[in-house]
């Protein structure tokens, strides 16, 4: 049986690929929430609290499964507290989305590489947002972008720094999804972006790509 890690499933994206993945008896997911309440209902899930913004709960629940061994995960928690029409820098806002959406994913990432079998796989959930090659580009959501942005690096770097230890390292932009982030009238489900995830998690790929959709798309 494979484990994997899913960050963020309580609602959203992270719920559907949680739904989607415990579908198959053949994987086990440990998932998280920074409430602690999930209402996946499986007898391959088990729910943690975890908030990314704070080392000390990073610290207890790595804790918690410090003797699981991990074929995947999935950083998919992420936060954004500027509003859509908003460019101007807070720097209090900045710090914040960074702690969660950058530093604490990144905590949790490093804290967990011990744990991670031969073949392992690792999703950083960023955003269209966050690449140099957005189409619509624009000065707006300034913290969640540079966020995103941060986070796309820290791919590129981690999958060469590991390029040697079978475990592949991807970005996925899951496109405007509909989400209490995105909002009713965005383009895809939830549920298309955990096929998405799904198929990346079953392919041998490539380390160190950004995806969409099934493609490895521009940084």
């Amino acid at each position: 049986m494979k484990t994997g890690i899913i960050t963020g499933c309580s609602r959203g994206i992270g719920f559907a690929i949680t739904e989607l993945l415990t579908k198959d008896e053949g994987i086990k997911i440990i998932g998280t929430s920074t409430s602690g309440k999930h209402s996946i209902e499986s007898s391959n899930f088990e729910g943690y609290q975890l908030n990314l913004g704070d080392s000390e709960s990073i610290q207890n629940f790595t804790s918690k499964i410090k003797d699981l061994k991990i074929d995947f995960l999935v950083n998919n928690a992420g936060i954004l507290l500027e509003n859509w029409n908003e460019s101007t820098i807070n720097l209090e806002q900045l710090k914040q989305t960074f702690n969660v959406n950058f530093f604490g994913t990144i905590e949790l990432t490093e804290t967990l590489l011990p744990a991670f079998q031969k073949n392992g796989q690792i999703i950083n959930v960023t955003s269209d947002w966050g690449s140099f090659s957005e189409k619509n580009f624009d000065e707006f959501q300034p913290h969640y972008k540079m966020s995103k942005t941060a986070l796309n690096m820290y791919t590129k770097l981690l999958a060469k720094r590991l390029e040697n230890q079978n475990i592949t390292v991807s970005s996925l932009d899951p496109g405007w999804t509909q989400t209490d982030m995105g909002g009713n009238e965005a383009s895809r489900k939830p549920q298309d972006v955990a096929v998405d995830v799904r198929n990346l998690l079953a392919q041998n790929i490539e380390s160190g790509y950004f995806w969409h959709q099934g493609k490895i798309r521009a940084w």
